[in-house]
Order: C-alpha cells, then sequence, then structure tokens
C-alpha cells in the first residue's frame, strides 16, 4: 500500500471515529495529534496539528500539520479547502516567516491536503523558530500562525522514542 494511500485511510478513520478514536494522543501547547500505524499495524509516523483532534474531526480543512518518521524526518501535511488540489506529485512553495521562499517535493494525496515527507534542514531550522507557515501548492496559497513550533519538534522526537520500532 502506499505511503498516501495509509494516511487517507487513516485520517478517515480518524475522522469517522471522533476524538475518542485517536489513539496514542500526543498533545504540545495548542497543538494535537498522534502517533500514526499503517494497514500492517506497523509504526509510521508522529504528527501534530495546529489544533485539537476535536477540531480536526470537525473539519480536516485549513490546517498544519508537522510530522516526524521513524528515521527522524521531519515533513509537513498542509490542508486546504475542498476541490482545491489536483492529486499526484506537485511543488510546494514554504516560507517560514520573513525567510526567502522553500522550494520542496510534495504529494498531493487528495484533493484538499498535501504531503511533504522530508525537508531539508534549513528548512527545518526556520520552521524551528516560525510564527507563521505560508504553503503554495498549485497556485492556492494557505498561510498558518504557529506557535512553539520547537516544542513541537521536541514532542514529535519524544513520540517516535516511544511509539516507533524498538532498536
Amino acid at each position: 500500500m502506499q505511503r498516501g494511500s495509509v494516511v487517507m485511510a487513516i485520517l478517515a478513520a480518524v475522522l469517522a471515529a471522533g476524538p475518542a478514536g485517536a489513539q496514542n494522543l500526543i498533545a504540545q501547547e495548542g497543538w494535537q495529534g498522534f502517533a500514526l500505524r499503517d494497514a500492517d499495524n506497523r509504526f509510521d509516523r508522529c504528527i501534530l496539528y495546529n489544533r485539537t483532534v476535536e477540531a480536526l474531526t470537525a473539519s480536516p480543512y485549513g490546517m498544519l500539520g508537522v510530522t516526524r518518521d521513524a528515521h527522524g524526518r521531519i515533513g509537513l501535511l498542509i490542508f486546504y479547502d475542498p476541490r482545491t488540489l489536483t492529486r499526484g506529485e506537485t511543488s510546494v512553495r514554504l516560507k517560514f516567516d520573513q525567510h526567502a521562499p522553500v522550494p520542496v517535493s510534495g504529494t498531493a494525496l487528495s484533493d484538499f491536503h498535501v504531503d511533504v515527507a522530508s525537508l531539508e534542514p534549513s528548512a527545518i531550522a526556520a520552521l524551528r523558530d516560525a510564527k507563521a507557515v505560508e504553503a503554495t501548492v498549485q497556485g492556492h496559497t494557505a498561510r498558518f500562525e504557529v506557535s512553539d513550533v520547537a516544542g513541537v519538534l521536541d514532542k514529535l522526537e519524544t513520540c517516535v522514542k516511544i511509539y516507533g520500532p524498538k532498536s
């Protein structure tokens, strides 16, 4: 099963189940999320959203998710309005505060959200201190005010240590 299919299946399950359905709930100062597992119940990654899981279940649009996988890769899930995107590989332009825009590769997993699986170290450094994240995909821009991203990245690292594969 492709990673995009796994993420969509998990997102659908969480949305259908409501807040009580989110297992391994994690939180960090205004961010909430969980450890994700694939269809074979193997650890996939940890994610924190810039809203509560309850708000996520009410509407999965206009939000930002920060991810970390077992290999330490930091990524983003960016959610737009419905019917905004065309599925498939796509280019994403990220802007953190007043830093110059950074082009990255992504995959539009649905008509409303894109997965950036891995950020370069310079982008992660800018994200860590960011107060705003702007993402442009297929001509559509979403802007998110964010706080305590450094804490989010630390919480994701802890999440991977707790729920990820054991060496």
